[in-house]
């Protein structure tokens, strides 16, 4: 019986495939360990989507080592893929690309009958998305589908394709749908459906997201609902708007990443949309559902951006209203056309940019969340404390509110913005309110 820590960074597609390996690795007679200095295995899923996901991935991987320096430590994941003798230097024993981490088991088995010793192994990410998990370590409430592998929109900034594969690989929907039903068996009220691409989910086997979609609302039963994760402007049709006014159980909310309020940038990053394009799709989704929660991530100090650009962004994220925007400083990638940009923007004045930008989205959320105040909001409970419950609403918005209990849906009523969040009244069955938290 070996002891094994599993930990990850970056994306819910990584944190799915963590609780794969983890299921796989418990199927497989492994114990999970809940910290490193007590494992004999530790497996880190690492990201590269960003120089700061790298360094991070670097220096959990010492931080590993220091704490278990005899463990067998694994590394796999997206900067595993494409830097595979860096990770070997600072203390990897194993180095699985992102294919080779669905071999998990058999590689740990060659590892320990002494057939791989400080061992590389990389192909190019090609296999289809056989990976099925039944229950999250992590989350009690809400799960995962990983339903899409690759991406074959090679964004000038963004090295995705190289360590995922440019194919875009789908999930078969019956496949699909026998996890979802495992999952909702087991409890969860809320099904994130995600992929590296999702928007091009089903391009390789002439379905579409939106098919996926109303065969979820067709053949699943309960009391659930369906969240998408992040979705390009360019993936955003006809059929899957108007999904969203059939059924009251795929959440109003879409991650809509941006980048730039800027078409002189976005034609620099290799974006396949205007802002134009943008704001129709924004207008058709609130003119569904006024209250409509569109959120994005905004990348600030790209190769070229000058300060007119700057401010078009701003304008950009002033007339949305997004409820929640993802700031990121650009950094540059290995091997990606805009690491050979010239005009280069001074880390200084990316940081500057970027603490400006904060303090106007903070605003921006604000001003979303207070249109919420006095509206009925269903929210799932994750937690409570204290007689304090906390969860999210159809919306994306965090509650707090007392009562409720968790793995429920509760019905409340936000009276003030806290934070990031609302503080909220439960609604009970009578149609009355308890006091706010």
């Amino acid at each position: 019986m070996k002891r094994v820590y599993v930990t990850f960074l970056g994306c819910k597609v990584n944190q799915y495939e963590a609780e794969y390996m983890i299921e796989k690795l418990e199927q497989n007679g492994f114990v999970i360990s809940p910290h490193p200095s007590k494992a004999d295995l530790c497996v880190l899923n690492t990201c590269m989507v960003t120089s700061e996901a790298s360094r991070k991935s670097r220096q959990m991987l010492r931080r590993l080592r220091k704490l278990n320096p005899e463990a067998l430590i694994i590394a796999t994941g997206c900067y595993a893929h494409l830097q595979q003798q860096d990770l070997l230097k600072i203390g990897a024993d194993l180095v699985l690309g992102n294919d080779e981490k669905k071999d998990l088991i058999d590689h740990i088995k060659r590892y320990l009958r002494k057939e791989e010793m400080k061992s590389v192994n990389v192909s190019e990410s090609v296999r289809g998305v056989e990976e099925k998990v039944q229950s999250f370590l992590s989350d009690r409430t809400r799960a995962y589908i990983k339903v899409e592998d690759g991406c074959n929109e090679f964004c000038s900034y963004c090295i995705v394709p190289f360590a995922r594969g440019y194919r875009i690989r789908s999930k078969v929907i019956g496949t699909i749908l026998n996890e979802a039903r495992t999952l909702l068996d087991n409890g969860y009220k809320e099904i994130v459906l995600t992929g590296i691409n999702l928007g091009k989910y089903g391009f390789d086997q002439k379905t579409s997201l939106a098919i996926l979609l109303k065969s979820m609302l067709e053949e699943l039963s309960g009391d659930f609902r369906i969240r998408l994760s992040s979705l390009n402007v360019q993936d955003i049709d006809d059929e899957l708007i108007e999904i969203f006014s059939q059924s009251d159980r795929i959440c109003p909310h879409l991650h809509i990443p941006m980048q730039s309020g800027s078409n002189n940038i976005l034609s620099r990053m290799n974006r396949k949309y205007t802002i134009e394009d943008a704001y129709k799709i924004f207008d058709r989704l609130r003119e569904i559902n006024s209250d409509f929660s569109i959120t994005t991530d905004i990348i600030v100090g790209f190769p070229g951006e000058t300060i007119g650009d700057f401010k078009q962004t701003i304008d950009m994220i002033s007339k949305v209203e997004f409820s929640r925007v993802h700031i990121f400083r650009y950094s540059s990638r290995p091997g990606t056309p805009a690491s050979r940009f010239d005009l280069q923007i001074p880390s200084d004045e990316k940081e500057r940019r970027s603490k400006e930008l904060s303090k106007i989205v903070e605003e921006v959320s604000k001003i979303y969340r207070e249109k919420s105040i006095g509206k009925l909001r269903k929210v799932l409970v994750e937690q409570t404390r204290s007689g304090i419950s906390s969860g999210y609403d159809e919306y994306y918005v965090k509650h707090e509110f007392t009562g409720g209990c968790i793995g429920n849906f509760e019905m409340v009523v936000p009276k003030r913005v806290n934070g990031v969040g609302m503080v909220s009244a439960l609604v009970n069955l009578e149609g009355s309110m308890a006091k706010e938290a």
